[in-house]
């Protein structure tokens, strides 16, 4: 007898502190953050009201929403957006799946990226990419050697397409067509993977040589300069 009211003891106590826990300064109950009520919390400056401490009913409380994020039954996920289009490799007859595409995610009218990505194309040019993120961006593409494009102003909200169309000559990465540039394709020119001098960034039309093809494709962009 002795022995069961320990146990029902021990059983009341657990649960007991299963639904409230404290110690110290804190207290940690069941209640989570949820829509309705009128309970208010003050401090400083700040007041934060109609969410405390109201039970959750699975599908019962509206949907909130800001930014990139949505509150349903007090917790928070991200909005993810899938990203589609074609990036078209000017002045290439490689596959295109061979060549990473650097893909960065800004603020409009910022040079700072949000985001930064790497974009898997497949033979056509073709990508998609689910982005975690959800409203009105600049987009940016780089692949190695041809220059940058910035579009602008590029609506992903629920998804979207951005196509991109990369000219082709920047063998040393600078964003330009320069004479730097004619110097790398000059010191690989003739060579093919395996040779000494070979630079597969020199290989403007990716024929696995460097030929006056690529000489072609550098005279006929010379001068060019990538976006921001």
């Amino acid at each position: 007898m002795k022995r069961t009211i320990a146990i029902l003891a021990l059983t009341t106590f657990m649960l007991a502190n299963a639904f409230a826990q404290s110690g110290g300064d804190y207290d940690l109950s069941w209640s989570v953050i949820s829509s309705g009520g009128v309970t208010f919390s003050t401090g400083g400056d700040f007041s934060l009201g109609s969410t405390i401490g109201q039970p959750v009913a699975l599908g019962a409380s509206p949907l909130h929403t800001g930014g990139s994020f949505d509150l349903t039954d007090g917790f928070w996920h991200v909005r993810y957006a899938l990203l589609s289009g074609v990036v078209n490799l000017l002045s290439f007859g490689g596959n295109p799946a061979s060549i990473p595409v650097e893909l960065q995610i800004r603020a409009p009218g910022s040079l700072t990226p949000l985001q930064v990505h790497t974009l898997a194309l497949n033979a056509s040019g073709a990508y998609s990419l689910m982005a975690p993120l959800d409203g009105v961006y600049d987009l940016s593409a780089k692949a190695s050697h041809w220059l940058r494009q910035t579009l602008a102003g590029v609506s992903i909200a629920g998804g979207g397409v951005a196509n991109f169309s990369l000219v082709n000559g920047d063998i040393d990465g600078d964003n330009e067509v320069t004479l730097f540039d004619f110097g790398a394709l000059v010191s690989a020119f003739g060579s093919m993977p395996g040779d000494s001098n070979w630079n597969p960034e020199a290989d403007l039309d990716g024929d696995e040589e460097v030929t006056l093809f690529d000489f072609g494709i550098l005279v006929s962009n010379f001068g060019a300069i990538g976006d921001d």
